[in-house]
């Protein structure tokens, strides 16, 4: 009796460290789908040769709490008079519409220029709106006209996102760029 009583305690105390392994990867993983954001800081439109908005410059960085982020694996849903898309960060692939550039911070240390790892960091994802249009056949369709609305959701690689409401200007001028807001 007392051998299937140590037997049993020992069942019962593997079963339970298995369980809080288990319990606190679920609760790492939940952390870093909260936590692990981009924080888009600035959206400024710009035109190229027309009077609408046919690029977008998203500046980004972390959100407060958010451990390093590789950019080139974030995806962007884009929302623009009713027609939406989801792209990829990964600006490697010939065609890409997603164009990643350092804008400040970023150690020379860095394993890879695409991971913003400190919260100075900040890197410009620049979306060509004409190009992501083009490839649908219609290079207009997601390009910002005077007054419209366009949403942007930045998702990180773990799952965390950040929306963005925005407004292009009532008017626009050829060759300008603008502060989305």
């Amino acid at each position: 009796m007392v051998l299937v009583a140590a037997i049993a305690a020992g069942v019962l105390i593997n079963t339970a460290g298995l369980l809080q392994a288990q319990a606190q990867s679920t609760g790492e993983e939940t952390t870093a789908q909260v936590s692990d954001r981009l924080a888009v800081t600035q959206v400024v439109g710009l035109t190229e040769g027309n009077q609408n908005i046919t690029r977008v410059n998203l500046s980004v960085g972390l959100a407060a709490g958010a451990d390093p982020i590789n950019v080139s694996q974030a995806s962007y849903t884009i929302e623009t008079s009713g027609n939406a898309t989801v792209i990829s960060g990964n600006n490697a692939s010939a065609g890409s519409v997603v164009n990643l550039t350092q804008l400040q911070g970023f150690n020379g240390g860095q394993s890879s220029p695409t991971i913003i790892a400190d919260q100075q960091d900040i890197m410009i994802v620049s979306i060509d709106l004409g190009a992501l249009g083009g490839k649908e056949g219609n290079p207009d369709k997601y390009v910002l006209e005077s007054g419209d609305d366009m949403t942007v959701i930045a998702q990180a690689p773990a799952g965390g996102s950040t929306f963005s409401q925005l407004r292009a200007p009532r008017r626009i001028n050829k060759g300008d760029s603008y502060i989305l807001s």
